[in-house]
């Protein structure tokens, strides 16, 4: 079995090249994707601990796992055919599935499902542009209500927010795409190794959206405060580099506290065969 594994990783290696080149090439160039190049090794590190203990030789074989395979197979050849490497790169989460149930089993497959799907994280999604234009638009809005709110004068137009003596434009790495993709990935671990049920983590990970989203009004709406109480230099020169991952780091914080609200604890062994 260990030297089918070897061999079956080889093929697969071989077989998706194009794709992880595609993939690494992203990873590299695209800022809202900056963290792919660790997923993968968290994935591998999640599946070592959650085989670690278990016998390779006692498999359980799962013929129908043969139906995730053939329709991986299938998903890459549209992929290909169209060069369309988000439909190649989604196939092989399903080419995984499917050889890990018919060779190893459902039980095999239930331990290793969490770092198999913590792929996706991986993976450049197409909407995501389209996202994060929402997201600007929303975080131009609501930070510039909040501005009034606080008694400061401004004035709206589209993305970009004015003041008395300068402006500020919400471009699109403002909009938050960043913090949310990294936080949803860093929550979808922390759901993982929490002890609880599946639905209370479900609602945890969802939770995490309007969380990320909140945090980016706080940090743009700082930002244009005290761009307003001591220039626009200084906010930007000061403030505006830092701020993103210290409001990340408050913002799952914040997540760790609503956990807490849910009783959801970490154990031990926190997370393994607990996905399903």
């Amino acid at each position: 079995m260990k030297k089918i594994t070897i061999l079956l990783v080889s093929l697969l290696s071989l077989m998706y090249l194009r794709t992880f080149v595609w993939l690494a090439n992203t990873w590299f160039t695209d800022q809202v994707y900056s963290h792919g190049v660790l997923i993968p090794i968290v994935s591998l590190f999640f599946a070592w601990r959650s085989v670690r203990d278990k016998d390779m030789r006692d498999t359980d074989p799962f013929k129908p796992g043969i139906i995730p395979l053939t329709f991986g197979i299938i998903l890459y050849i549209i992929g290909s055919i169209m060069i369309f490497p988000f439909l190649s790169a989604i196939s092989f989460l399903f080419v995984l599935c499917g050889l890990i149930l018919y060779l190893y089993g459902k039980e095999m497959m239930r331990s290793l499902l969490f770092p198999v799907l913590f792929l996706i994280f991986a993976i450049p999604i197409p909407v995501v542009p389209a996202i994060s234009v929402t997201l600007q638009s929303i975080s131009a809005r609501y930070s510039a209500l909040t501005l009034e709110m606080l008694g400061v004068a401004v004035i709206q137009t589209g993305s970009e927010i004015q003041l008395t003596d300068c402006s500020f434009s919400i471009g699109l790495p403002c909009s938050g795409m960043n913090t949310l993709i990294s936080l949803l990935a860093v929550s979808a671990i922390f759901a993982y190794l929490l002890k609880c049920p599946l639905l209370t983590k479900t609602a945890l990970f969802c939770i995490t959206i309007p969380v990320a989203i909140v945090a980016n009004i706080i940090r743009v709406t700082a930002i244009i405060l005290i761009a307003d109480h001591h220039g626009a230099e200084v906010a930007m020169r000061l403030f505006h580099d830092f701020s993103s991952p210290f409001l990340f780091i408050i913002a799952f914080i914040s997540l760790i506290i609503i956990s807490k609200l849910m009783k959801c604890r970490i154990g031990e062994k926190g997370g393994q065969n607990e996905l399903l």
